[in-house]
């Protein structure tokens, strides 16, 4: 055997996964990537946990009417069993329910052996039950932290646990968990949720590891990272999350596109797919930046109107002023002159008396102009840049600080001073209160 320890076997091994990524793993997944279809799911049994509400609803509503699927529902939320399956009865699907607590290992397990009795072998079992409380990191009550983590973690494992078995036993199956792009980034009000949809990505990737390792191929692990949705969860706590750029979904929409991930048989699906684009980066920026993007993104959870905190959020301001129009008569003219009479003087002589001066000068000097362009390039871009920082550091938006940037390049000192003046302003309210 091999010592996996000396540099010759490094080496060997070094080439030999470049040679395997390059020319089998790489053709083999972009392969998969062009031809990835639905799967047909008509007639199999697929289990949804939190299929009382939200998404979970929505979801079971589409396995069965759109899909066919023959769908087992397990949620706490009676009424709104009863409810999900006379949804699905009225279109022609087909439903049943169980009324089960996910925390309850005992209890799930039984349900399992009752669905696998009644409908037969379960295809895909998706755990989607979980539970959001929102406030600030000392705010929140332990019990709520811990309810948290009992439903959204504990409750995935024993949901995942108690259909295995005889997933394993038929090497064939699909395990399906929801976690969310909150399992990437944790967030302001969010200790009782980011953490566990952190730790619902980690058991799926520990599964995954295991099945690969064991040889149980057949069975599928699909991890859902759907952005917030418009569901009772979020909607009842008055949370709403705000982004530049990420629409607050549907839950239709939402719904609808995590059923085609998980057809798919996606390993990790985002929803939408650009939302991918947060979960990338974060491993290759730095600290500074990252925090940047993340206001830049601006995905915030905007607290209900009657929400009680002594811990206010910094919010960002959007102060700007241009500056005095006389300023706008002299110094841009002036600054274009300066360029035209170093870079096409003659083009000044249309200017009557002044211009021919000029433009004479400039042809008698033209390192002087040379010179004066660049003297005033170098301050404008210095100016501007100090606009940029002063502008940031005082708490404005980006899109606010842009414009001191660009108005100081151009206007130059003027700008500039009214930037610092306002910076030392906030400064002595500061040293006041």
């Amino acid at each position: 055997m091999d010592d996996h320890t000396s540099w010759v076997y490094k080496i060997l091994s070094t080439l030999g996964v470049l040679l395997h990524i390059s020319f089998i793993d790489f053709p083999k997944d972009v392969f998969r990537w062009i031809t990835r279809r639905e799967k047909d799911i008509s007639d199999s049994v697929v289990v949804v946990t939190g299929a009382g509400s939200g998404l979970g609803r929505k979801m079971a509503f589409y396995f069965a009417v759109k899909r066919k699927a023959r769908v087992a529902l397990i949620d706490v939320n009676e009424v709104g069993l009863r409810e999900c399956c006379a949804e699905i009865d009225n279109e022609g699907g087909e439903a049943r329910s169980w009324v089960a607590d996910i925390r309850d290992h005992t209890n799930l397990n039984t349900v399992a052996d009752e669905i696998d009795i009644e409908m037969g072998p379960v295809s895909i079992v998706v755990c989607n039950a979980a539970v959001l409380y929102f406030g600030a990191f000392l705010d929140l009550k332990t019990d709520e932290i811990q309810r948290a983590m009992d439903i959204n973690v504990m409750g995935t494992i024993n949901t995942i646990r108690a259909f295995l078995p005889k997933m394993e036993q038929r090497n064939s199956g699909q395990i399906v968990t929801v976690s969310s792009i909150a399992g990437f980034a944790g967030e302001t009000y969010g200790l009782a949720y980011c953490p566990t949809k952190f730790a619902v990505r980690g058991v799926m990737e520990c599964l995954q590891m295991e099945l690969r390792d064991r040889g149980l191929d057949g069975i599928v692990c699909t991890t859902l990272c759907p952005y917030f949705a418009r569901t009772p969860m979020i909607l009842n706590v008055g949370m709403r999350p705000t982004s530049t750029w990420i629409p607050f979904m549907s839950i239709s929409s939402c719904a609808r596109l995590m059923v085609s991930a998980i057809l798919e048989e996606q390993t990790l699906a985002f929803i939408p797919s650009p939302i991918s684009v947060i979960a990338l980066t974060k491993s290759f920026c730095t600290r500074s930046v990252l925090l940047s993007l993340r206001d830049y993104l601006n995905c915030r959870y905007d607290p209900p109107a009657d929400y009680q905190t002594t811990r206010v959020l910094k919010k960002m301001a959007n102060y700007f002023r241009s500056v005095h129009p006389v300023w706008w008569v002299i110094i841009p003219p002036a600054l274009l002159i300066n360029f035209i009479a170093f870079y096409n003087p003659n083009l000044l002589r249309v200017i009557p008396t002044v211009g021919p001066l000029i433009a004479d000068f400039s042809v008698a000097n033209p390192q002087i102009l040379r010179y004066t362009n660049l003297f005033a390039l170098a301050a404008h871009a210095g100016e501007g840049l100090l606009a940029l920082g002063l502008s940031v550091s005082s708490g404005n938006s980006f899109a606010t600080s842009f414009k001191w940037f660009v108005q100081t390049f151009i206007m130059g000192f003027p700008s500039l001073r009214m930037i610092l003046g306002y910076k030392k302003a906030g400064k002595g309210k500061k040293k006041s209160k």
